[in-house]
């Protein structure tokens, strides 16, 4: 690991990322509480989100042919940039008095746009910086950042709402933002650019197409993913906010704690795979967690306390995160053509994006009319995909 962080390309990006996914924590603490402020409405809480996740999930195969053609650095540092003025509007707007509804669609709509370009990037771009025997190092490292903003964010979040208001939680993610792109510039040389195509974009979105779809296992993970998105995006954007809203006296301290428990089991479960290695009997393993998730997804509907709800996400996200956050992109990356590897990513993301208007929506409309019942929909839809997932022979052979 201390090779890894030797690689001054490398440690500035990853140090500039970290910094931001502390802000991305905030920033959904802070959204969903503003939202549920203004209206008193799940339901439009999932609609606002939608409206970032539609364009994220258009623009998306475009963002990662646009990283192969370009470079993953300059479409991450101008995203940086533009999610950095964004939420610096917002910030004004809400300190103003000024903001409204629509601002929120607005706002959501143009960040899902630069959100389309950043992620695939993103994703490459560890396989740019770093040797190959070197990427299950740097995507744990990566992944570790993220339980880390995930355990500390969601607390750090809460806790300023309920100081210094929104506008407090969203100043400190549009900082997050320009910290990003400053630790992007070191990079240049190092992150290069990839050669001049004569191909036309659409000529490159096809060929991606057609790559991924020719890999038979590659192609039973990205239902798996779709399987899973429809789900999770609604409970953790939608469903936590709602019970932490709702049920819990606590309020937003008690939906920073749920996710904060979230990011502590995902962290551990990340070192422990870190220590032990990758699962070898993967499938059997994912099969196993998405059984555990479908029974865990029900009963947060029935919890009577934030507490208990905390240390049931804790244990399901170690096992979350020992059986795919390390071992999902290491398996993507190694098997990958390196000069198509933006498009692969930008497909590994297209589910969760793509569906995630529908589950946010779905769970908006549900939670509405009983938080029990949209919990019990989510947590079936899981029991029903790892069902499936266990019938299949490809599945249960998949291996790290």
């Amino acid at each position: 690991m201390m090779r890894l962080l030797q690689s001054g390309a490398f440690r500035w990006v990853w140090a500039g990322e970290t910094v931001s996914m502390l802000g991305d924590r905030v920033h959904e603490i802070a959204m969903a509480w503003l939202v549920l402020t203004l209206t008193g409405s799940p339901l439009t809480l999932g609609a606002v989100l939608a409206a970032g996740a539609v364009p994220r999930a258009l623009l998306l195969l475009v963002g990662g042919a646009t990283s192969d053609r370009l470079s993953a650095r300059v479409l991450m540092l101008a995203s940086n940039l533009a999610r950095g003025l964004l939420v610096g509007l917002l910030v004004a707007l809400v300190i103003g008095g000024w903001i409204r509804l629509w601002q929120l669609y607005v706002i959501e709509f143009a960040f899902g746009v630069a959100d389309a370009f950043f992620y695939p990037a993103a994703a490459a771009i560890p396989a740019v910086l770093v040797q190959k025997t070197e990427l299950p190092r740097a995507n744990a490292l990566v992944s570790t950042s993220e339980q880390v903003a995930m355990l500390v964010g969601p607390a750090v979040g809460g806790v300023l709402v309920a100081l210094a208001g929104t506008a407090g939680a969203f100043l400190l993610n549009s900082l997050s933002f320009f910290a990003a792109a400053a630790g992007l510039i070191p990079a240049g040389s190092a992150a290069g650019s990839p050669e001049r195509k004569a191909s036309s974009l659409w000529s490159d979105l096809r060929q991606g197409l057609a790559y991924a779809f020719a890999d038979r296992e590659l192609r039973v993970v990205l239902l798996l993913i779709s399987a899973a998105s429809l789900t999770y995006n609604g409970v953790f954007a939608v469903g936590l906010p709602a019970l932490a809203r709702h049920r819990f006296p606590e309020g937003s301290v008690a939906l920073g704690a749920m996710l904060g428990a979230w990011g502590l089991g995902q962290l551990l479960g990340v070192l422990s795979a870190g220590l032990t290695g990758l699962p070898r009997r993967w499938g059997v393993l994912i099969i196993g967690i998405a059984f555990a998730e479908g029974a865990a997804f029900i009963a947060l509907g029935l919890l009577p306390t934030f507490w208990a709800a905390a240390a049931m996400l804790a244990v399901l996200a170690f096992g979350v995160a020992y059986s795919s956050d390390v071992a999902l992109p290491t398996w993507i990356q190694r098997r990958s053509s390196p000069d198509l590897l933006g498009r692969v990513m930008s497909l590994v993301e297209l589910p969760r994006q793509s569906l995630a208007p529908l589950s946010f929506l779905a769970m908006g409309a549900l939670a509405s009319f009983s938080l029990p019942l949209a919990f019990a929909c989510a947590g079936i839809a899981m029991l029903v995909a790892a069902g499936v997932a266990a019938g299949s022979r490809t599945v249960r052979e998949l291996a790290s």
